[in-house]
């Protein structure tokens, strides 16, 4: 009966929850040092700062991971050489974009920016040349199942990073500056692991041909304004905020979203063995099985993250204690309608996941896009009517309803699904599997 137990977490969704936890771990602990030992203004400054660094690298990622994992994975050697030099020729291509585009505005715009900023610009840019190499490590290694190796290079970045900081902490050298520098050497030590062991296959740029470069675009520039408008949701919440009220409050509604972190470690664990099953089923033209993926893995998910909505809905203020500091606790509201909200998560994140699976990425961009804006007016509006930080929260909460409304309009347009289905799919494939693996 044990090894039938614990066999329930001998599977693909288990093996990338892993990944997922131990970056959630490290970034946690980074986290609750970093609050303690910036000043609230300062923190609410390197939020935004690794905001911005995250934008770019999301449109990387969005460029080329998804088109590697679906022409790398199960090809001949050949074609597999020919894909890994295409996306590191694109790769290159981009960061070198970034690089440059990052002195340029610094040049341009110097007089424009706090003294802090003409810091922060400068090293953008360089931040994503010293994450390639890794980053484009996991891409590969996800598209061949290596699981574990990914996990070797999340503990190395994110656990140097924390150690980076207690040094700082311990030699008492804190400083935004710092704690720049060290965050880019905990990149570079990626980095060079993943070189060392060859898992970039960097020697494959010799291999590119033009037609795979261009199949790559083709692909990933579908995916690209989709994630870039997602990712740009929390980053326009947090330039709103310190544009309007301050950086410190930018600091005090980073707290709701590191609570989020664990709603999202579960979602993104699905997401990513939920691609491939639900891109399956739509090669092979089977919209009925289409329709029942996601049901299924919206019905998991959901069901799945209830318990943690409670117990931090109710845990709210020690755990607060326990992230951040007491000066932190004027969070606990934004924490609490934010969880209240986080419900719909799955079925919006999967509604995006299978209009992209089943070739319909424009329904997905416009509906990323659209939510973006109204998230934008709904922003503005409320914190110049209330100058408070919750009107944020509030916004957000009625941005995720819309998105929904609209993404489950458009999606039954192409696949037959029922609401009801969802949380009784998601309920019998957990009795299922409990059930199949336990007493088989």
């Amino acid at each position: 009966m044990a090894f039938k137990f614990l066999s329930v977490f001998n599977n693909r969704h288990f093996h990338s929850l892993t990944g997922n936890l131990v970056t959630a771990f490290f970034n946690v602990l980074s986290f609750a040092l970093l609050v303690r030992i910036l000043s609230l203004d300062a923190f609410g400054e390197w939020v935004i700062f690794l905001g911005t660094y995250n934008v770019l690298d999301q449109v990387r990622t969005a460029l080329l991971q998804s088109g590697i994992i679906k022409f790398y994975a199960g090809v001949d050697e050949d074609t597999a050489k020919q894909v890994a030099g295409a996306a590191w020729y694109l790769s290159l291509v981009v960061t070198a974009i970034f690089v440059v585009a990052s002195f340029a505005v610094y040049f341009i715009g110097y007089n424009y920016f706090e003294s802090t900023w003409h810091f922060f610009i400068r090293w953008i840019g360089l931040l994503t040349l010293f994450s390639l190499p890794f980053n484009f490590a996991t891409w590969v290694l996800q598209a061949s199942h290596r699981f574990n190796k990914i996990v070797h290079i999340r503990i190395l970045q994110n656990g140097s990073f924390l150690a980076f900081l207690i040094a700082l902490y311990l030699l008492e050298q804190v400083s935004l500056e710092n704690v720049l520098y060290a965050y880019a050497l905990s990149l570079i030590l990626a980095s060079a692991y993943s070189l060392v062991f060859r898992w970039t296959l960097i020697r494959s740029m010799a291999f590119r041909t033009k037609t795979q470069v261009l199949e790559l675009y083709r692909f990933g520039r579908l995916i690209v304004g989709s994630m870039l408008s997602s990712s740009l949701l929390n980053y326009s919440d947090n330039m709103i905020i310190r544009a309007m009220i301050s950086p410190a409050a930018v600091a005090i509604y980073s707290i709701p979203q590191k609570f989020m972190e664990v709603i999202e470690i579960i979602l993104r664990s699905f997401v990513a063995t939920a691609q491939p099953t639900i891109s399956a089923a739509a090669n092979r033209k089977d919209w009925p099985e289409v329709a029942r993926a996601f049901a299924r893995y919206t019905g998991i998910v959901t069901i799945m993250i209830v318990p943690f909505i409670f117990l931090l809905f109710i845990f709210t203020k020690p755990l607060i204690l326990i992230l951040a500091e007491e000066q932190y606790l004027n969070a606990t509201i934004l924490v609490r309608i934010i969880l209240l909200s986080a419900i719909l998560f799955p079925i919006d994140r999967f509604i995006g996941v299978t209009l992209d699976m089943i070739n319909k990425p424009q329904v997905n961009f416009y509906k990323n896009l659209l939510k973006l804006i109204l998230n934008i007016i709904l922003d503005v509006t409320l914190v110049w009517a209330y100058t408070d930080v919750s009107a944020v929260a509030v916004a957000s909460v009625l941005n995720l309803i819309f998105a929904v409304a609209f993404g489950y309009y458009f999606l039954r347009k192409y696949i037959h699904i029922e609401f009801k289905q969802i949380l009784v799919a998601g309920w019998q494939d957990i009795k299922m599997l409990i059930g199949k693996k336990l007493f088989k």
